[in-house]
């Protein structure tokens, strides 16, 4: 059995999984063995292990796609398998992987890589604290904007995902549709 780790840097999870699949499957091929099984509990980052197109972690499954034609050629019978077992199932080969790799802390060095998805993640949380501090302004809402609450008190603040913040509250009253719009 081996174990190694090496920071991802600044990265999405999804992103810090690939990084760590593609560690795994490099350090398995290197070893003669009939196949590899990688456990995971991101079936996203599995296919993206295996997928070379253009995406975030791209260099991450160009390296692992690389490995695994070595691991390949000439060896028919050779295979890899992805298992996907969530995390709040706690198996513990797996939860032991993941509270190991959880409980390492590394301090960033002075510029460190930060993958496509860590930009676009840091520039959506820029773009939503900016439409959220500018639309607590009454002059930015407008005179005859209708306020929505979610739960019992809290007001709905502007989003981008799932419809946003007050479509999903919408639902199907043409009335309220029309006052909202």
């Amino acid at each position: 059995m081996s174990s190694s780790k090496a920071p991802a840097e600044q990265a999405t999870a999804l992103d810090a999984e690939l990084f760590a699949i593609r560690l795994g499957v490099v350090k398995a091929t290197s070893f003669d063995v009939k196949y590899i099984i990688i456990i995971t509990d991101s079936l996203t980052a599995a296919r993206r292990a295996v997928n070379a197109s253009v995406h975030s972690g791209q260099a991450h499954s160009l390296a692992i796609v690389q490995a695994l034609r070595g691991f390949f050629t000439n060896h028919p019978d050779r295979s890899i398998h992805f298992w996907d077992c969530p995390s709040k199932v706690q198996w513990s080969l797996h939860f032991l992987a993941h509270e190991d790799t959880t409980s390492t802390k590394i301090a960033a060095e002075h510029h460190p890589a930060t993958s496509l998805d860590a930009l676009r993640s840091k520039s959506t949380a820029a773009c939503l604290n900016a439409w959220r501090t500018s639309f607590a302004r009454p002059s930015f809402q407008g005179c005859h904007f209708f306020p929505l609450k979610g739960g019992i008190k809290n007001l709905l603040q502007p989003s981008y995902a799932k419809g946003g913040g007050w479509l999903p509250f919408i639902g199907e009253s043409v009335t309220l549709c029309a006052r909202a719009t």
